[in-house]
């Protein structure tokens, strides 16, 4: 079953403020770089910005949840973390602001195998944890 990642305000104003930004520098700085520095420096910064403002939005459109009968996929853009559901411990939520696959202020540290973890953003976190205790024999538990 495939989960949306939450999205809220604030992230949509950054990531769509920083997208729509290297896009307009991408098309805005080719030509006066163009005049000054030639073809070559020009295309640079077109690429640049452009390759930035296309990556920015493929993380955007591209996250997701995918609870498969074993695993839970994660796809962050080109990114991609498999975690076995036999593996999870637990879901808990944290208000931790770190870089990571949420795009949402309202996260959840996922932990599997023994030390390692993730942060989420589930849309649904309720029908998310469910989805995942039905392909489980023991539960996860959720500490909201």
């Amino acid at each position: 079953m495939k989960f949306n990642a939450s999205k809220d305000t604030i992230y949509r104003t950054i990531v769509w403020g920083s997208g729509l930004l290297f896009a307009g520098l991408a098309v805005g700085l080719a030509i006066p770089v163009y005049y000054e520095a030639g073809l070559g420096v020009s295309l640079f910064f077109f690429l640049l910005f452009g390759i930035s403002s296309f990556f920015i939005f493929w993380l955007w459109f591209s996250t997701i949840y995918i609870v498969t009968d074993n695993e839970l996929i994660i796809r962050f853009g080109p990114f991609k973390r498999v975690i076995p559901l036999a593996s999870i411990k637990k879901i808990e939520k944290t208000y931790q602001q770190v870089a990571s696959i949420a795009l949402s202020k309202e996260r959840y540290i996922l932990h599997y195998n023994t030390y390692d973890y993730t942060i989420i953003a589930p849309e649904n976190i309720e029908k998310f944890v469910q989805v995942i205790n039905e392909k489980r024999t023991q539960p996860v538990e959720l500490k909201q």
